[in-house]
């Protein structure tokens, strides 16, 4: 009876340590794959980047515009040169413009860490003497913001509203920065409500105007517009910039309310306006004085229809 009792169990431990080996030669499962998961932290349109806490958005559009009887400039042909109207040149022109954005954010001590990038390449049709123009490569937002600081190329903090935005075709009555960004060093503090106060220093040579040497000018009695900025000087004055090289940021503080009915601000900047020498190919010693100048002003945007 031993006998039998020893083969038995002799017999069980075999099968087990085959048994055994047979499970261990079946093949393991996969990991289960790492899906891209929604970041609803701050608001729609986030995804975690996977392995990370990190959270980004990405976006862009595509524009194109068309423009019949306009002349190389996207002017409409009405007066002066633009209405000759000549068989050399374009009158159906185009452009079209491509963009794209990354809006990273993630949790610190310190806040939420942002970091924003906007760039984009635009090309134009050909003008009457050239085959065409090569694309243009643009970069106008790339900022990092933390704990109420804005380090980096935005809209200046001056702006409300942005007109050469919406439009290749408007004619600015002001300079703003909104299509282009300027370098900035900001804090904004969070009042409460939807009320936020901002200083920065900024670099201005974004939207800076010529010093201009009278002495070059013919006359100054005729208020002309540009296709940009204002002018006191009329068309085919020599307009000789005297501007110092950039050595003094602008101040710029804002007071702004973003509410569900709209926004409000006023604002106010400091300017150095500094002249260049008087004659630097001949004489680098005499120049004008530096004079401060002060700007400020005031923007309201109202959302419709009332009753959203």
């Amino acid at each position: 009876m031993k006998m039998v009792k020893s083969l038995l169990l002799g017999s069980a431990a075999g099968l087990v340590a085959v048994a055994g080996a047979q499970a261990a030669d079946l093949p393991v499962k996969a990991k289960a794959v790492e899906y891209v998961k929604v970041c609803s932290l701050y608001g729609a349109g986030f995804y975690y980047i996977p392995g990370t806490d990190t959270c980004i958005k990405i976006g862009g559009f595509v524009r194109t515009e068309w423009n019949h009887n306009a002349n190389g400039s996207f002017a409409p042909m009405l007066d002066g040169t633009n209405a000759l109207y000549t068989r050399d040149g374009n009158t159906l022109l185009n452009r079209s413009r491509g963009v794209v954005t990354f809006d990273t954010r993630s949790q610190t001590e310190f806040g939420t860490l942002r970091s924003y990038l906007r760039a984009g390449w635009q090309w134009t049709s050909q003008d009457a003497t050239v085959g065409g123009s090569s694309a243009t490569v643009y970069l106008d937002r790339a900022f990092i913001q933390i704990a109420g600081f804005t380090f980096g190329k935005t809209q200046s903090f001056f702006d409300f509203f942005c007109t050469g935005c919406y439009s290749l075709q408007t004619n600015k009555l002001w300079v703003d920065t909104g299509g282009s960004g300027t370098p900035v060093f900001a804090y904004t503090a969070q009042l409460g409500n939807g009320v936020t106060a901002t200083v920065s220093i900024e670099d201005y040579t974004e939207q800076r105007l010529p010093i201009v040497d009278t002495t070059t000018t013919t006359s100054l009695a005729t208020l002309g517009m540009t296709g940009t900025t204002p002018n006191l000087f009329p068309a085919g004055a020599s307009q000789t910039s005297r501007n110092r090289g950039y050595n003094i940021p602008d101040v710029v503080g804002n007071i702004r309310v973003d509410q569900a009915w709209g926004s409000a601000q006023v604002m106010g900047a400091l300017h150095n306006n500094a002249a260049n020498y008087y004659n630097p190919t001949a004489n680098q010693t005499a120049h004008p004085d530096d004079k401060w100048g002060w700007a400020v002003g005031a923007g309201l945007t109202l959302k419709m229809p009332w009753n959203a």
